[in-house]
């Protein structure tokens, strides 16, 4: 979808949509705004979102939510997206929603899509990688949306701009964080695993706590040849022991406090693929939202 093909959306058109962005409409929140859904008949923080989703490479990823509109008003600044959302990843991590099939599945898609970001001509970097950026569809088939800080451009570079904005520290890369330089995708592999070890541990991160952010939790309480699955998860069909400890372990690596010692995305998703439970189900994986495998679902 080329940019002069995309929608103009007034602000009206948005408030008719979404009942006047009635909280009964809202998704979750974002770090630049709220996701609210809608029906349109028959939110944009700057141009280079819309220009990353209207471009043909990106355009139609299963990955990437849809671009349809933009609205860029004073009164309202927003994206509009073409998505059925069932609620975002970090409302749904702690729930009994997610089987252990699902989550896996979830893991698999994120990591495929960094893979196909981080490995463009100039690869995309994200910066914003975190659950409440990530929504699921009615198919449990995870979409990214927020794209405000997306870039594409040398590793590395990062605009004055872009540095002056605050990222959710659930997420931040501690080396990034107290080194400084240069935010590179090994920092958004980090990132990744942030998300990868709430999904198999049924856990979210606090940030008035310590001791709840994720690396830090998990260093505390990983031990070599354990798991860090949640139980309820380890009693799911399709569970696998070695599974649980191989994850657990790619997770731990992922972590690492020196980006030269974690992996890319190119082996996170080799790593992840050669898992039991993709193995046995192969790329006909279903989706089946129906269908529960531990007695605790509702």
């Amino acid at each position: 979808m080329e940019f002069a093909k995309l929608k103009v959306f007034t602000s009206e058109e948005l408030k008719a949509c979404t009942n006047n962005f009635n909280k009964m409409n809202l998704v979750g929140l974002i770090q630049f705004g709220k996701l609210y859904g809608g029906k349109i008949k028959g939110c944009m923080t700057g141009t280079e979102e819309v220009e990353f989703l209207s471009n043909p490479t990106m355009n139609g990823h299963p990955n990437l939510a849809k671009l349809i509109g933009y609205c860029f008003e004073e009164e309202v600044k927003g994206v509009v997206y073409d998505l059925s959302p069932l609620d975002t990843l970090h409302n749904l991590m702690v729930k009994d929603d997610l089987n252990w099939l699902q989550r896996m599945n979830v893991i698999l898609e994120i990591a495929r899509l960094l893979k196909f970001l981080h490995g463009q001509d100039k690869p995309y970097l994200v910066f914003n990688i975190n659950a409440s950026h990530i929504v699921l569809n009615q198919d449990f088939m995870p979409k990214l949306i927020d794209f405000g800080l997306i870039s594409k451009q040398d590793i590395g570079e990062m605009s004055t701009q872009k540095k002056q904005i605050t990222m959710r520290r659930q997420c931040d890369d501690p080396y990034f964080t107290l080194r400084g330089g240069n935010w590179e995708t090994s920092c958004e592999v980090f990132s990744f695993c942030v998300i990868l070890l709430g999904l198999i541990a049924k856990r979210t991160c606090e940030l008035e706590k310590l001791d709840r952010l994720m690396h830090i939790w998990a260093k505390k309480e990983y031990k070599p040849q354990c798991s860090l699955v949640h139980k309820s998860l380890q009693e799911d069909w399709g569970y696998h022991a070695e599974d649980g400890i191989a994850i657990t372990e790619l997770g731990m690596c992922c972590i690492e406090f020196f980006p030269r010692n974690r992996p890319n995305m190119k082996d996170v998703v080799e790593r992840l693929e050669s898992l039991h439970i993709f193995q046995r189900l192969g790329d006909s994986r279903p989706h089946k939202r129906d269908k529960r495998y531990h007695h605790n679902a509702m």
